[in-house]
Formats: C-alpha cells, structure tokens, sequence
C-alpha cells in the first residue's frame, strides 16, 4: 500500500528473490530481477477524457510486459474501449430471469470490478473479483491467483481462476460467440489507433495455424500473439490446462481487431450454480521476437507435462 507518496514494497524478507512484489496507487506489480513483468489494477481505472464513464474498470491485468520491456496489451482501446488487457467476463448470462452482459459495458447491464486483496506474497497475489449486474448486484464471485516464476526470458505468469454463484441464485450461460478469460493485445498492432499503429497482430496455435481469420472458433492447446512495437517484434502466448472446462477451450480471435478469448460458451450453454466452482487455469509466457514453435511446445509440455501432439 501507499502512504503519503511512499511506495511499499512487499514481501522483502529475501532481498536477493529474482521475483517480487511492489504495491503501490491502487495497483500490484510483480517484478523479475526488477523489471516488471504485470501490473493488476485494484482502483477503479477511469476512462481518458470524453469517453463515457461506465467504461471505468477495475480487477484486470495491464500491462504485460515482454523481457525487455515492451508493453503487450492495451487498456480502454479505441474503437473497443470495453476490453481492458488481461481481464475476465461473460457475455450473455441470464441472473434473477433478467439478461446480463458482464463484457461490454456499453450494454451498461453489468461490468465487473476488484473487490478485496486476500494476499500478497514475493512472487504472487490473491484477489477477489465480482461480475456484477447492474439492476441485481453481484451474481459472480471471482478469485485470481496470479503467480510469476522466476524466469529472465520468456517471463512466465500462471493465473487460475475461481467462479462461484454470489447469491443463491444460478446464472445461465448462452452459446455465444466470445466472453470468457480475455486479451487485449497491443495499441501499436491495432489500425484504429492512428498514432501507435504498425501493423497487425500475427498468430500461431499449437494446431499449426498461422491465419487470424483461420485461427477464429478452433480448440488449440495454446495460442501465440505478436506484432510490432517501437518497430522490433515482440508478442505472448497463453497456454489452456488440460484440466480446463471443455478443455481445448475455443478461442474467439478478431478478424480485425487485436484481441482473443477462450470462450466455453462456443460449445454450447452451461449452468454455474449454487455450491459449486468453475475452475480454470492457464499459462502466459511473454517473450521478445518471433515465436518459436518448438519453444513453445516444450513450455507447453513444462506446463501440463503432456505433448500437444
């Protein structure tokens, strides 16, 4: 926490540790070696100037950095100013026989927001999150555990992810296109952003597809992203755990637009109810360059201890 402009830095007990943690202004900021590898935002992040106040967030990752410091995701984009970086959020939800969308904010029918910091440790943390309808209050309670492993290149994060009714009433999910644990990618790899932009965000999927457009609804163990910034390339990849929902999870990638999500609600509807947890799990290596197909198998196999093949 702050005091009066000071910074505290947290869990300091081993001061030689290759990871740790640093609070300070409403946000938590895991480092490697002192080079920050995220930032999570528990203050409410507001909107720039003239865009509309309900898109204002908190309880979402930004930024990713890669190794040597490139910024890998974009808070408030233009054109989309709804997807906020690393961030989680269904789309089309039934609550107390009402629709709710927890993703797009402009719907203003719901949002999701941080809610209390359970722990901070030297190369981790714990937060509660809530999915809130606007008319019927919080319908999800949501932890992260967000944890870095003390790795110079690629800098690897693992976050797992809890869901559990905030009431006694079910929530219903639809089949829907998107909605789930989502990226926002780079402002330097989105065309709506005059300024920044240099040219579009690049994939490859542990199925061999290296088509945007191709990549849209398949089912891949894991995903690479990456594109230019400040004119050298640099990009991450999320992993999907086997033991994950529907694992393969489909992931909805954006024909145009730099951002994906895996998204359960593509196979179909599904039923969070009272007593029980939704579970999930994925692992996010970030990284300078082009990726490396067979890198990142063998961070795959590190990860779930399985082949892709």
């Amino acid at each position: 926490m702050a005091f009066l402009g000071l910074t505290l830095l947290l869990a300091t007990s081993s001061v030689n540790a290759a990871v740790t943690s640093e609070q300070s202004d409403g946000q938590i900021t895991l480092l490697n070696k002192g080079e920050p590898v995220l930032t999570y935002h528990m203050d409410t992040a507001v909107p720039p100037d003239g865009v509309e106040k309900h898109y204002k967030r908190s309880g979402f990752i930004h930024p990713l950095y890669s190794p040597n410091g490139k910024i890998l995701t974009d808070d408030f984009p233009i054109g989309h100013v709804h997807q906020h970086a690393v961030f989680s959020a269904w789309t089309r939800a039934t609550f107390k026989h009402e629709v709710v969308d927890f993703w797009n904010q402009h719907a203003q029918l719901g949002t999701a927001n941080h809610v209390e910091l359970e722990s901070v440790e030297e190369d981790s943390f714990s937060a509660k999150i809530q999915q809130v309808s606007l008319k019927n209050g919080p319908a999800i309670d949501e932890k992260w555990n967000v944890s870095v492993s003390p790795s110079p290149s690629p800098f690897i994060i693992d976050i797992k992810i809890e869901q559990k009714c905030a009431t006694n009433d079910e929530i219903y999910f639809h089949p829907y296109h998107y909605g789930g644990f989502g990226f926002r990618g780079s402002a330097h790899w989105s065309s709506e952003d005059k300024e920044r932009y240099e040219g579009s965000m690049h994939v490859l999927t542990s199925e061999g597809i290296v088509d945007v457009e191709s990549s849209n609804h398949t089912r891949p163990n894991w995903i690479a992203v990456y594109g230019k910034i400040h004119g050298k390339h640099a990009g991450f990849v999320v992993m999907n755990h086997p033991s994950n929902f529907r694992s393969p999870q489909p992931i909805r990638v954006h024909p145009r637009m730099p951002y994906f999500v895996f998204t359960p609600p593509v196979s179909g509807s599904f039923i969070l109810k009272p007593g029980f947890t939704y579970s999930a799990q994925y692992r996010i290596a970030t990284f300078d360059g082009t990726p490396d197909e067979k890198k990142i198998e063998k961070w795959y196999r590190d990860y779930t201890g399985k082949s892709t093949d």
